[in-house]
């Protein structure tokens, strides 16, 4: 592996974003791989992908299939096959068809990759994941016929059907037998994951109505996303990302509400870089999600299991959540509360676990509110409401709405500090410190402006109980607050150990932007460049 210095030297000469125009400069004067072409267009323009030819165009796919398809029939049932021995074999069965002698070598390789993805993966789905990659949120498969990507938060036609419900149904054995998952008639829902931990719901008929298997995989982002990152893609400012440093330090209990695919297990990833490693921190999840930026020592980490298929055998996040307090862990994180866990939840942030987060489905701070309440009255039917928004109001510190816009665009547009007292209609009183005002004169884009509204006390005082201190001057709307200011409290906290990662873990974030060090100057401290 070459050294990171070298690495960098070698990004600098290769890429300086400040002088691309287009694409196609990069390639006239650097000689690059495909794919890193491939991960600066996207950085240039990421609503926009680039489907192999083979796939959009006819001829070449009815040709592509002909080859798949008499490849698949040379196949002896019980013959193993790894990418090794199809990489060896098939260059010289395409060409042994004397349509493809004329080919370039970028479709003749399509059509070996297809090939592959089609005997050891996923078939289209498997494509999709190698083209995408790191902007992949989504693959939506609404029957044969269709399917549909949500890209960097946008939802994208794609070019890809499967021939037949029965080729559909393959793909989905496949992928279900990866967690030893089985589906049928007699059990038509699936909830699985796939290997790499991406999740999988799948529907077939009579319960998917509309003519076919339903198929939605939520992708697992092997690379989580540092907050210096977050700040870069605009989803919040420098005061925000300041308060919000000092809040996880200083041990306020946190809300993340947002909808579905709005960044709140990536904000939460982002978060955990600044718990204390000497803390233990137990993150609890449905399905594993949350690659916590410390060391490994510091975390405990426990997923929920499904029944099988008689109904029996499963592990709830309740359950869970109740096993864990045993431990006695110092902070919590679950993944989201939907249901009776929310009750142990506040409960484990009122007894001492200071610094604990969750997050919620809602669409504003109130709304959060509003949702912690009914599922608290779901779990238990006979609670009073005011015992409720009591043990809420204790509980909780700050409320964090993020937001995915209809472009796309990833926004933290709310931070809210609960306060310990009720408004006159009963319900609990929230101030809003952090907003995000969006431009609305043209609504096809998402602009705007971060604004300070007002001072907390609360959350302040938490901050300063823990020995955090913070500089006021973040919540006057006039200061212009520096870069350097930011900076200064995020670098004692460099992830220079990350659980899974290998030591070296700061090449993977260079790679996804060759930029860092030189926006972000703290991070030359991890490796002493």
């Amino acid at each position: 592996m070459k050294n990171l210095k070298d690495l960098i030297d070698e990004q600098e000469e290769k890429v300086s974003y400040d002088k691309i125009k287009d694409i196609e400069e990069v390639v006239d004067s650097v000689e690059i791989t495909k794919t890193k072409i491939n991960n600066i267009k996207r950085n240039i323009k990421n609503d926009e992908l680039v489907f192999p030819e083979i796939y959009t165009n006819k001829d070449l796919y009815d040709l592509a299939q002909k080859i798949n398809d008499t490849f698949m029939m040379n196949l002896k049932s019980d013959q193993k096959i790894t990418k090794d021995n199809l990489d060896e074999v098939l260059p010289e069965f395409i060409l042994s068809f004397s349509e493809t002698r004329t080919l370039k070598r970028e479709i003749l390789d399509d059509i070996k990759q297809m090939i592959t993805n089609n005997i050891i993966g996923y078939g289209h789905i498997s494509t999709i994941f190698s083209i995408a990659r790191d902007g992949l949120n989504d693959v939506i498969v609404n029957t044969k016929d269709y399917i549909d990507i949500i890209y960097n938060g946008k939802t994208l036609e794609t070019p890809f059907t499967f021939r037949s419900e029965e080729e559909l149904r393959k793909i989905i054995d496949k992928m279900l037998a990866e967690n030893n998952r089985k589906i049928d008639e007699a059990h038509p829902i699936i909830s699985s994951k796939l290997n790499d931990g991406s999740r999988v719901e799948v529907q077939i008929p009579p319960i998917a109505a509309n003519g076919g298997s339903c198929v939605t995989i939520r992708k697992f982002n092997e690379i989580p996303l540092l907050l210096e990152m977050l700040i870069d893609g605009g989803q919040m400012d420098y005061k925000m990302a300041y308060f919000l440093v000092k809040a996880a330090k200083g041990k306020c209990n946190i809300i993340v509400s947002g909808g579905t695919s709005s960044g709140k297990t990536t904000f939460l990833n982002a978060m955990t870089r600044f718990v204390d490693e000497n803390e233990q921190l137990m993150v609890i999840e449905d399905t594993r999600e949350m690659q916590p930026q410390m060391p490994c020592h510091s975390i405990r980490q426990y997923e929920a299991r499904m029944a099988n298929e008689e109904g029996k055998g499963a592990i709830t996040l309740d359950f869970l959540l109740r096993s864990a307090l045993r431990s006695s862990p110092r902070r919590i994180i679950v993944g989201e509360c939907r249901g009776p866990e929310i009750v142990v939840m506040l409960n484990a942030m009122n007894t001492g676990h200071p610094g604990s987060m969750t997050t919620v489905h809602a669409d504003n701070t109130k709304e959060a509110l509003v949702r912690i309440e009914n599922m608290y009255l779901e779990a238990r039917p006979s609670a009073n409401i005011n015992f409720i928004r009591t043990q809420m109001a204790s509980a909780v510190d700050l409320i964090i709405q993020l937001v995915r816009f209809p472009d796309g665009t990833r926004k933290l547009i709310a931070i809210s500090e609960i306060e310990r007292r009720m408004e006159d209609n009963g319900v609990i009183a929230l101030n809003d410190i952090f907003k995000f005002k969006r431009d609305t004169s043209d609504l096809k884009k998402t602009k705007g402006d971060f604004e300070v509204l007002s001072t907390p006390s609360r959350t302040v005082d938490q901050m300063n109980m823990f020995g955090v201190d913070i500089d006021k001057r973040v919540f006057d709307p006039n200061f212009e607050m520096p870069k350097q200011m930011l900076i200064e409290a995020l670098e004692n906290d460099l992830p220079s150990v990350m659980c899974g990662w290998r030591d070296e873990f700061i090449h993977a974030f260079l790679e996804k932007d060759p930029q860092l060090f030189h926006k972000w100057p703290h991070f030359q401290k991890i490796t002493g460049y």
